[in-house]
């Protein structure tokens, strides 16, 4: 927790102790993921979070900031909508000087439809279209539950019937799920709100950790390998300090400054 408090202080200082901006570039990242948080963190970085309270009225406006900024709109065109958004786009780049777009490309291969960074980065924007000042909103919530009302919306009405552009799907409303803000809580809800807590001199840090401990462990390849082992992983506190110990002594291979290390090695 403290390396992410960390990595919130950085992005204050360069953001001007601008908290609703650090939010949105925070959230930007969590909302790509593994595979598109760098090229979504880079994309927030470029972007005067004024411009996205200046466009947020309109859901179309802020998806041509955002997917443009990606380089998600240059053409050969795949769909008229795709076309309109970069119509809009190039307009808003010329009038606000946008930095040219992320340097990092999107991914597609090997996600899941529902994780595409098509359908993420429409949530985001739906997200800002429903409440404008979101880290005052975060701030407030005493609830893992309350919180995610905040972030129960769904992409526009596009990505209803599709999961990237010219590619048609089913008909079905692209929700952010439960389980999906569970990601943004342990990753950039419970961080942010913990460094802003240190900030202010307030009491809470306890209750934070109590929220994580609501939220089930994750799982992926690295906490499968610790299942072997018969390492403990009750919740989400276990899970994110097992990859925290991964990769900052399993990767390096330094094991005998380890306490978990130590004690498989001893008992092999």
């Amino acid at each position: 927790m403290e390396q992410r408090v960390g990595e919130v202080r950085f992005l204050l200082k360069q953001m001007k102790n601008d908290w609703e901006a650090v939010l949105f570039v925070m959230l930007s990242k969590g909302f790509g993921l593994n595979c598109n948080g760098l090229a979504f963190y880079q994309m927030a970085l470029q972007i005067p979070f004024k411009r996205v309270l200046q466009l947020r009225e309109d859901p179309l406006h802020l998806e041509a900031l955002f997917f443009g900024q990606l380089g998600l709109l240059d053409p050969p065109y795949k769909s008229s909508y795709q076309e309109e958004l970069h119509t809009q786009y190039s307009y808003f780049k010329t009038k606000y000087m946008l930095e040219a777009t992320a340097k990092s490309k999107v991914q597609f291969a090997r996600l899941r439809p529902a994780n595409f960074p098509t359908i993420r980065m429409a949530q985001l924007a739906q997200i800002y279209v429903k409440t404008p000042a979101l880290f005052d909103a975060v701030v407030r919530q005493t609830t893992p539950k309350a919180c995610y009302s905040l972030f129960s919306t769904a992409a526009s009405a596009y990505w209803t019937t599709h999961f990237n552009f010219g590619l048609k799907s089913k008909p079905q409303l692209k929700k952010i799920s439960s389980s999906f803000f569970d990601l943004l809580l342990i990753n950039t809800l419970i961080p942010i709100r913990f460094a802003y807590a240190k900030y202010t001199g307030q009491s809470g840090e306890t209750s934070l950790f109590e929220w994580a401990e609501t939220v089930p462990a994750e799982k992926n390849r690295i906490l499968n390998t610790f299942k072997k082992y018969q390492i403990p992983q009750l919740n989400a506190v276990g899970s994110q300090s097992l990859l925290h110990l991964y990769k900052n002594y399993c990767i390096p291979k330094k094991c005998l400054s380890c306490q978990v290390g130590f004690e498989l090695m001893k008992s092999s």
